[in-house]
């Protein structure tokens, strides 16, 4: 469990983010049926970039993020099997590949629908987006009170720690920070609860507000 109770906001403050390795990954599942969802780019299954399966290309590809709201990521979470609840996340960190067609956008979901696809959209891979406005969402269901990911890593495995707080994505200090403390992050992402603490900004530092210190 986190502390939360020393939570301070050390805004403009010159300090070193908190980095981890996860050291287990996690099986994917994928429906291959017209319209069928999967969450990609993140460790934690019921977070990621959200891609969509069309027929009769047979292809997987992303949804661009205008327009993209609570809304989209509550029916994106039922038809997932998540329950009603999300987060809509807009230009979700780690983008697709350049080859990978943007299917959908201007997606304006009421929230009622049971498929993304139902929701009312410009047309298939009718566009002005490129792979850094990708959606992504995060998905309820046993998801934890403070929300976790990973960014910047070379694997879904590994990564600046970032923890979801008051609609938006912190970083950790990495005073005190150690290998228990990535335990603790992998298993919350569903992994292994091993892992290995990085320090020393190796994944690049985030932007905004330093949540946490001395965990």
């Amino acid at each position: 469990m986190y502390d939360f109770s020393s939570i301070s906001m050390l805004v403009g403050i010159s300090l070193v983010i908190t980095l981890m390795l996860c050291n287990h990954g996690i099986t994917e599942v994928e429906a291959r049926e017209n319209g069928s969802l999967r969450l990609v780019g993140s460790s934690n299954y019921r977070m990621g970039r959200v891609e969509i399966y069309i027929e009769p290309n047979n292809t997987w590809g992303t949804v661009c993020d205008d327009g993209w709201s609570s809304s989209d990521a509550q029916v994106v979470c039922r038809q997932l099997g998540f329950g009603n609840w999300g987060i809509a996340i807009q230009r979700f960190p780690i983008s697709a590949s350049a080859d990978t067609p943007i299917w959908l956008d201007d997606v304006e979901c009421v929230g009622h629908e049971s498929r993304l696809l139902d929701c009312p959209h410009n047309g298939l891979e009718r566009h002005n987006c490129v792979h850094s406005e990708d959606a992504g969402v995060t998905c309820g269901g046993a998801l934890p009170k403070f929300p976790l990911r990973l960014v910047g890593g070379n694997s879904s495995r590994e990564g600046r720690v970032e923890i979801y707080y008051k609609n938006s994505w912190a970083t950790i200090c990495d005073e005190g920070w150690d290998n228990n403390d990535a335990g603790v992050v992998c298993k919350q992402l569903g992994l292994s609860p091993t892992g290995s603490a990085v320090r020393f900004a190796g994944f690049g530092q985030g932007t905004g507000t330093i949540l946490l210190a001395n965990v």
